[in-house]
């Protein structure tokens, strides 16, 4: 089994900051949906709240909002983001649901609510 990272966006500085998640904090963040706001004690960072924008998985396959499931499924999309759109163009596309699983190798998150430390300052301290 693949090890799992999270990458926290800062809005207020444009940074962002990769961390590890730990299995006993993978199975408890199991089951959430991209959108959803968690603690950020989950990722060791005591007193931030997070919203789950999105993720990937040990294959690649992009979770996608909007596909209420834990598995992969094959979609017919018109327009596929990230790629440059030809008039009446539509693809099958491989991707992933939008609940958290133990497939899950990447999780983005952004901040909501900053806590009492900022988060370079924790970075310097763990090196």
């Amino acid at each position: 089994m693949a090890k799992t990272v999270v990458v926290v966006s800062d809005p207020k500085n444009g940074k962002s900051y990769t961390r590890e998640v730990t299995p006993e904090n993978l199975s408890a963040l199991t089951g959430r949906k991209v959108g959803d706001e968690v603690d950020g004690i989950f990722f060791d960072l005591a007193g931030y709240k997070m919203k789950i924008t999105g993720g990937s998985t040990v294959d690649g396959f992009p979770m996608r909002k909007d596909l209420p499931l834990q598995g992969k499924r094959k979609l017919l999309v018109t327009y596929p983001s990230g790629k440059r759109r030809k008039d009446g163009l539509r693809r099958r596309l491989t991707v992933r649901g939008s609940v958290i699983s133990s497939d899950n190798t990447q999780i983005n998150v952004k901040i909501v609510q900053y806590g009492p430390t900022p988060i370079g300052e924790e970075e310097k301290d763990n090196e």
